[in-house]
């Protein structure tokens, strides 16, 4: 099974997720939302944890209090996720996203630390250009051809992506001596109880969760729905490349993610502008152009033999 491919879906299917994140926040979560936008993200894990256990009920076999430490991971991704929604509040998809590079670096030396891993020369000199590539792709040129940095954004996403790290490595480490199905199981159980502290403790986010759904009901049901079957998706997709090779490896192949939320946005600024608008004038082209170029010499490196 080729794990690259594998690796692949991830970035393709989360860089959709990054775009379904900023429109519902813009449109739907006008003032606040960022709460209900965690509410949905925490409630789907009910879902998902019942249909593992219809298909792989092997999993309720698990002692329940290995599981429940288990489920502490879920509580670890659900906090990643808290600081990169306001982050996407505070700027747009294709500068806030690209800054998850930090993960894989984050990741090469929590892999080497908890799990042993490493990487051979090419495929450490291969990273690097990969992660160059999508710090390029996200430097935003202004007009005074200055080069913006936004301190905020980047505190925010770089907290975010060292939860993001923790509970991806915990989860292949669980994985690893229990199993793929119970580890996902048991994680979802996590989103379930960190969604019922959410509504029960914070009364922002309670009062934002339910204004949503009273104002927009349908609308945000079904769009939240179709974005969190995706980021799930995506979810297990990753956690099953991780499992095939170096995790460090996997978050790089995820550096993708950039060039993915840039073709995204290009096709939205052409035929759907009304949901996003992707700055495309020579310029800019270029200089995405130039990144996504070291980005597949980087590629062409860590999957060289």
């Amino acid at each position: 099974m080729n794990w690259f491919l594998i690796a692949l879906i991830p970035p393709a299917i989360w860089s959709a997720t990054n775009h379904f994140d900023k429109y519902l926040i813009s449109k739907y979560f006008k003032g606040g939302g960022v709460g209900a936008l965690m509410m949905f993200s925490s409630i789907i894990g009910v879902f998902i944890l019942s249909i593992i256990a219809i298909v792989h009920p092997e999993v309720l076999s698990f002692p329940f209090s290995k599981g429940i430490f288990i489920a502490s991971n879920g509580f670890m991704y659900l906090l990643a996720t808290l600081p990169y929604l306001y982050a996407l509040k505070k700027d747009e998809t294709s500068i806030a996203v690209p800054m998850f590079q930090l993960i894989p670096v984050f990741t090469y030396f929590l892999a080497w630390l908890i799990l042993g891993e490493t990487l051979n020369g090419n495929q450490l000199f291969g990273g690097i250009l990969i992660i160059l590539g999508a710090i390029i792709i996200s430097l935003e040129l202004s007009e005074a051809k200055k080069i913006v940095i936004k301190k905020e954004v980047l505190l925010l996403m770089t907290i975010s992506s060292l939860f993001f790290s923790l509970n991806f490595l915990f989860f292949k480490y669980f994985a690893v001596t229990a199993s793929f199905w119970v580890t996902s199981f048991w994680e979802y159980v996590g989103f379930a109880i960190f969604s019922f502290f959410l509504f029960v403790f914070i009364k922002k986010y309670r009062d934002e969760f339910i204004s949503v759904i009273k104002a927009n009901k349908l609308t945000v049901l079904t769009l939240n729905g179709i974005n969190e079957v995706l980021n799930m998706i995506a979810k297990l997709s990753f956690n099953f490349a991780s499992l095939l090779t170096p995790i460090t490896l996997t978050w790089i192949v995820d550096g993708f993610q950039p060039l993915f939320v840039f073709i995204y946005g290009v096709i939205l600024t052409l035929f759907f502008p009304h949901i996003s608008k992707e700055n495309i004038t020579k310029k800019h082209l270029a200089h995405k152009i130039l990144a996504i170029s070291i980005m597949l010499i980087g590629t062409f490196l860590i999957n060289k033999k």
